[in-house]
């Protein structure tokens, strides 16, 4: 009898709010129900943003089904799970203005603004409950909410996980001198002993924005120690990431004759040939040398590009250089070489 009853007893529970589950991630066929709901019960929004061939979104499956990560999150967000593949999705982060660089990436909103009030891109070997459950308590902490990050800051903050905290945050929302400036500060305050390992190479790949600090300097100066504790492919991908984003965003701009002179020499340590390299940096070290008044020798570099393009330029090519130097300088012997040399072979 006492075993009946107590058979009775687990299946009420199992019925009912008592079982526990885990994370109830609503089904909606787009993001806005999910907004509504969160707004009706004054939660905040929490999406996880993955993509269903990643091996690492994969591997959170099991960690949202434990009951300890499901009462945290059911208790104070509404979760929606967003597939990155999809245009939707796509135009919806870039509506909010969040750029995505890894998944997974969990991001908390504020949902009657949608402020985004934390964040958090995943790398591997980070899937743990109890890294799972942190970001979600700061994302419902006032005082650990993105409103109060500069505030922290200014005052003195320079916790390593604060730091990276706003590192990473400051990457997804793109705010490239920020991140530059904390990630900086997080390799100050990070022992050397740590460089070469699977918390670094996370760092490099999904926080860091630029190539000027130790922890990058290393990075590529012992590839071998990383390629040991992960795939050499991505080892590979790290670091061309980190150099396109340097020559691609608004930072690329403020770089000086030395910060060529590094990224050209790092490049070369990771065995970029020095044909590739030079079609990478020739803009930016041209529109520099142009700034500094140093027309003929931004010429001279546009024809070391010239030199190491894979075939000979076209009328569309030549047609680019010219209006390129004319964009950029009045120097009459300048003009004077690009019309002779490029102008009169384009399309013009």
């Amino acid at each position: 009898m006492r075993s009946i009853k107590f058979i009775v007893i687990l299946s009420f529970l199992a019925s009912s709010g008592f079982a526990q589950k885990g994370v109830n991630f609503l089904k909606y066929s787009n993001l806005n129900p999910a907004i509504t709901s969160a707004k009706q019960q004054n939660k905040l929004l929490f999406v996880e943003v993955y993509a269903p061939d990643c091996h690492v979104c994969n591997s959170f499956k099991g960690t949202f089904a434990q009951p300890q990560v499901g009462t945290l999150y059911n208790t104070h967000f509404v979760s929606y799970q967003l597939d990155i593949r999809k245009p939707e999705s796509q135009r919806i982060l870039q509506q909010l203005k969040v750029v995505i660089n890894a998944t997974p990436t969990f991001l908390f909103f504020e949902p009657k603004t949608m402020k985004l009030v934390q964040a958090k891109a995943f790398g591997e070997r980070e899937n743990t409950i109890l890294n799972v459950n942190s970001i979600a308590q700061k994302a419902f902490n006032p005082a650990e909410q993105s409103s109060n990050f500069a505030t922290k800051y200014k005052s003195g903050d320079r916790g390593f996980a604060f730091l990276l905290n706003y590192a990473q945050f400051a990457r997804l929302t793109a705010d490239t001198a920020t991140n530059i400036k904390m990630v900086n500060e997080l390799v100050k305050v990070m022992p050397t002993n740590q460089y070469t390992s699977q918390s670094a190479l996370n760092i490099i790949q999904m926080v860091m924005m630029n190539n000027n600090n130790a922890l990058f300097e290393y990075f590529v100066s012992h590839l071998a120690q990383y390629n040991r504790i992960a795939d050499p492919g991505l080892v590979k991908m790290i670091f061309e990431n980190v150099f396109q984003i340097v020559l691609t965003s608004s930072q690329v701009h403020k770089l000086t004759s030395a910060d060529l002179k590094r990224l050209k020499d790092q490049m070369a340590k990771c065995e970029i040939d020095k044909g590739s390299i030079i079609r990478r940096t020739w803009m930016a070290e041209s529109t520099l040398l142009f700034k500094q008044k140093k027309a003929m020798a931004a010429i001279k570099v546009i024809e070391g590009l010239i030199d190491v393009l894979p075939s000979a330029p076209g009328p569309k090519e030549y047609q680019y250089l010219c209006d390129f130097v004319k964009s950029k300088t009045k120097d009459k012997a300048a003009l004077k070489f690009a019309q002779t040399n490029w102008c009169k072979f384009g399309l013009k």
